[in-house]
């Protein structure tokens, strides 16, 4: 699963569920999106799958606001570096700050060396303060020990 994966669906998790009544920042690395003429996440066809439609009508640029009918909460996809990757205020008025990273399984994942950037990456962050809750997110995968 990519980075932008993990945080889009972080974001639906707390829209569908109620968990949050306002709209959620997402910021991506555009190099996650597309270098070049390579296509690396196609977050078109992404919120397409999941009924999200572009609300903002710049349908020329990826990043933008993305609502999904019958939800008060929008998603705000941005590339904002240095804020987290999802940002979430929640029904206590606290904020849920989260640094996203990917993840695949295989011997030798990732997934250790990347939670430790992601802490760091929270733990310098100038959101954090007493009503923020700094989370890490990368998806399960299974360790392989061959």
């Amino acid at each position: 699963m990519t980075e932008p994966e993990v945080s889009l669906y972080l974001a639906i998790y707390h829209i569908k569920n109620h968990l949050t009544d306002q709209d959620i920042k997402v910021s991506i690395d555009g190099a996650h999106i597309k270098t070049g003429n390579i296509v690396h996440f196609d977050i078109e066809k992404f919120f397409r799958e999941h009924h999200f439609v572009k609300k903002d009508g710049d349908f020329d640029r990826w990043q933008g606001r993305y609502c999904i009918e019958g939800q008060s909460a929008d998603i705000i996809l941005e590339s904002v570096p240095g804020y987290g990757d999802v940002q979430i205020i929640l029904q206590d008025g606290k904020t849920l700050l989260v640094e996203s990273k990917k993840s695949k399984e295989g011997k030798g994942s990732q997934e250790y060396p990347l939670m430790r950037e992601a802490i760091g990456q929270l733990m310098t962050s100038c959101l954090i303060n007493e009503n923020t809750i700094p989370a890490v997110a990368i998806p399960y995968t299974k360790r392989v020990w061959n």
